[in-house]
């Protein structure tokens, strides 16, 4: 049974997968249990996440590891949006009848790939080894990060 994300609301059930060694394989076993990290609307229209701890995740990577994490992730997003490089790149588009989108990638994207790459670097670096994954949140419209953030997995 593949698990299915869903909102936040409290301490994980008894029954849950929480608090269990990981098994399996990330990427190749479906996770036993999904937690998502939802948007933080108090900054505005800027995409950022809640740097909330979830209960979840005690036991395999600190508060002040995850907060970090988070806040680098809001830090590119926040990057991402720069007014002034959205300025110049719609500038430059608008000058070149958009030819220019064909050979110069905006700031927005250049700071996505950069996101991209950061996440990788954190699940190789601190949440793989501890059974967790982040993964890419552009295909949810970043309305959530880390979905799923696997915890543990099934066995073989």
């Amino acid at each position: 049974m593949i698990p299915k994300s869903s909102y936040y609301f409290g301490p994980p059930p008894p029954e849950s997968a929480y608090g269990t060694a990981p098994v399996g394989q990330i990427g190749v076993h479906h996770p036993r249990e999904i937690l998502r990290v939802e948007r933080d609307y108090t900054g505005g229209e800027v995409i950022q996440f809640a740097p909330i701890y979830p209960l979840e995740l005690e036991g395999r990577i600190t508060p002040t590891r995850f907060l970090e994490s988070i806040n680098a992730i809001n830090e590119i997003l926040i990057s991402a949006h720069s007014l002034r490089h959205s300025f110049f790149d719609n500038l430059l588009a608008i000058l070149s009848l958009q030819v220019s989108r064909l050979f110069v990638k905006t700031h927005f994207e250049r700071e996505l790939m950069r996101l991209k790459k950061l996440i990788e670097r954190l699940n190789a670096d601190v949440y793989n080894p501890v059974g967790l994954n982040i993964v890419w949140p552009h295909p949810v419209a970043f309305l959530y990060v880390c979905t799923p953030f696997i915890l543990s997995h099934m066995g073989v």
